[in-house]
């Protein structure tokens, strides 16, 4: 079995995989003392045979190495390590562990096929897989609660409110002008790189993750497909890949 760690900047999602299938996951929050308590129940009740980790803040090597039981294999995912599929991005050694990781996610998911892959969680990021084989790139944009933050933290009268459902197209009160400017911004933002790939004759499968996809999805009207642990399916994929052609 495998055991996937991916630490985003407010949570970390650790994942049992046995070959490609999830077993077990646990979601905390982004502490040493948080994921090492995770790692430990998970090598308590798994057998787990190689491990990569991945992280967009502060390096963790040595705690999750301290843990892992003898001989098994362990992986930290950087912009040096290899991956199933090309990296077209002009500085890889910029690039988002997390969005890599999600691309391969989506080839895994999607093979062959063209794919927006959208990360909504603090910042959203918009990347583009082409052919199931190819990282092309991505732009990055602040993420809902980042954006609602800002107009609290920047204006002197803006309440902090938390998004919602949109209920009238134009808001009925300040709460509810702030959580539908917000939203329907995000919404059009996503239709906007659609229609985009569109006029370069690609029609893509839209893949939705992190931790605000769920919410985005029951509000898009467009086909889109909602994975929550796209990372970790990425960060899978990738440990086999290396794992399997590391020579003996």
């Amino acid at each position: 079995m495998n055991l996937v760690i991916d630490i985003g900047n407010t949570r970390a999602k650790l994942c049992v995989y046995q070959a490609e299938t999830l077993v077990e996951k646990l979601s905390v929050e982004s502490r040493p003392a948080d994921i090492q308590q995770a790692i430990s129940a998970l090598l308590d009740s798994h057998s787990i045979r190689a491990c990569i980790y991945s992280s967009v803040g502060a390096d963790v090597y040595g705690l999750v190495s301290g843990l892992m039981p003898q001989g098994t294999a362990l992986l930290r995912f950087g912009s040096d390590t290899p991956v199933p599929i090309a990296n077209s991005y002009g500085t890889p050694g910029t690039l988002g562990v997390d969005r890599l990781a999600a691309a391969v996610g989506a080839s895994v998911l999607f093979p062959g096929a063209d794919a927006l892959v959208i990360d909504a969680g603090t910042a959203i990021t918009y990347d583009y897989l082409r052919g199931g084989c190819e990282f092309v790139g991505g732009n990055i944009a602040p993420g809902i609660r980042l954006r609602i933050k800002s107009l609290n933290s920047y204006t002197s009268r803006l309440p902090l409110v938390e998004p919602g459902n949109v209920v009238n197209d134009f808001g009925k009160s300040t709460a509810e002008a702030i959580s539908n400017g917000v939203v329907m911004g995000v919404m059009s933002e996503i239709a906007g790189y659609v229609e985009l790939l569109k006029q370069k004759n690609v029609k893509p499968v839209i893949i939705l993750t992190g931790g605000d996809s769920i919410f985005l999805y029951r509000k898009l009207k467009i086909t889109i497909f909602a994975e929550p642990n796209l990372v970790t399916i990425g960060l899978n994929r990738i440990l086999n890949y290396n794992v399997l052609n590391k020579p003996n």
